[in-house]
């Protein structure tokens, strides 16, 4: 056995601060996603590009032509303005609402969205289908309009 003992290398303070740093830097990395989601949630709804919300004004031009020339009915006017607006969302946001729920809907911020769907579902689903699409044509127009 050796008379002297040679005392243990310590490392330079320098790796420690590196090491220190990395840590932060991988953890940061890790979090951005979260971080993204978090800020664009709280920025609200994003603006709607002028091409798309012409676009779908147009469609729904189309929509009512066709009802007018007999070959939608109420409830078919309003099945088709409810695929409108969910794919409006897809389009404007990138939001896949096809199959969606209200409550869904809601969840994911699209709350305009959501209210549109619900006031189109009676003329969907109900028994007593209204006579006219007028209004089921003016939720659509306000929905895409307003959002």
């Amino acid at each position: 056995m050796p008379d002297e003992l040679i005392p243990p290398l310590h490392a330079a303070d320098l790796w420690l601060v590196f090491t220190v740093l990395g840590v932060l830097l991988a953890v940061l990395i890790g979090f951005l996603p979260l971080i993204g989601h978090l800020r664009g949630r709280a920025d609200g709804v994003r603006a709607v590009p002028v091409h798309v919300r012409t676009r779908y004004r147009g469609l729904i031009d189309d929509i009512e032509s066709r009802y007018r020339a007999g070959d939608l009915t109420t409830k078919t006017t309003a099945q088709e303005l409810s695929a409108l607006l969910r794919d409006f969302a897809a389009e404007a946001w990138g939001a896949k609402a096809k199959h969606m729920t209200q409550r869904e809907m809601r969840e994911a911020g699209l709350a305009p969205l959501a209210d549109g769907v619900a006031r189109l579902y009676a003329a969907e689903f109900e028994r007593d289908v209204p006579e006219t699409a007028a209004r089921e044509l003016e939720v659509a127009r306000e929905v895409i309009t307003r959002w």
